[in-house]
C-alpha cells in the first residue's frame, strides 16, 4: 500500500507539473502573439483601390493585410476585371469614416512603405468582408495571423459566386 501511495503521488505530481507547463506554454504564445500587435483609430481619407486606402494619421498609405484585390493603377497591367466595383464598395464601407487600424510591429511596411493593417469599422473586420464578398482575394505570397480564416471565405465566396468568382 506504501509503495502505491509513493507511486500515485509521483505520477499525479508529474501529470500536475505536464499541465502547468501546457498551460503555461500557451500562456506565453498567447501574451506574445497579443504583443505583436497595435492599434490605433483614424479617418480614412481616401480609397486608392481595392485593398489601399489613406488615413489622417500623417497621410499614412495603409494596404489591407492578407488580401489582394484586383489591380486599378498597376504600371504594368490593365485595370483588373472587378477592379472598380472592388474600389467602389470600399469606399461606401469605409471612405471617410473612423476606423481602427491594427498592425504588426515585426513588419508594420511592405516594400511600399505602406503600413499592413487590419482594418476594422465598428468591430467588423473589413478585409474578410471583402474576400466574403467577392471584391479580393486571399493573398498567399506572405502569410498572416488570419489566412486560414480568410481561406474559409474565399471558398464560400467562390462556393456562391461572387464578385470576382462570377463567372469562374
Amino acid at each position: 500500500m506504501v509503495k502505491f501511495n509513493f507511486y500515485f503521488k509521483v505520477i499525479l505530481t508529474v501529470l500536475i507539473v505536464v499541465i502547468l507547463l501546457f498551460i503555461g506554454n500557451f500562456l506565453i504564445k498567447f501574451i506574445i502573439e497579443k504583443s505583436q500587435w497595435k492599434s490605433f483609430e483614424a479617418t480614412v481619407i481616401n480609397v486608392i483601390d481595392g485593398d489601399t486606402i489613406v488615413i489622417d494619421k500623417k497621410n499614412q498609405t495603409v494596404r489591407l493585410l492578407g488580401i489582394d484585390a484586383p489591380e486599378m493603377n498597376h504600371p504594368d497591367y490593365p485595370v483588373q476585371k472587378f477592379a472598380i466595383e472592388a474600389k467602389k464598395y470600399l469606399r461606401k464601407r469605409i471612405e471617410f469614416k473612423r476606423v481602427k487600424i491594427v498592425y504588426n510591429i515585426k513588419e508594420p511596411y511592405d516594400a511600399y512603405n505602406r503600413l499592413l493593417a487590419y482594418v476594422y469599422l465598428n468591430n467588423k473586420l473589413i478585409n474578410a468582408e471583402l474576400i466574403k464578398g467577392g471584391y479580393a482575394y486571399v493573398y498567399e505570397n506572405k502569410k498572416c495571423s488570419k489566412t486560414k480564416e480568410f481561406l474559409i471565405l474565399e471558398s464560400i465566396a467562390k462556393k456562391f459566386k461572387k464578385g470576382v468568382w462570377k463567372d469562374k
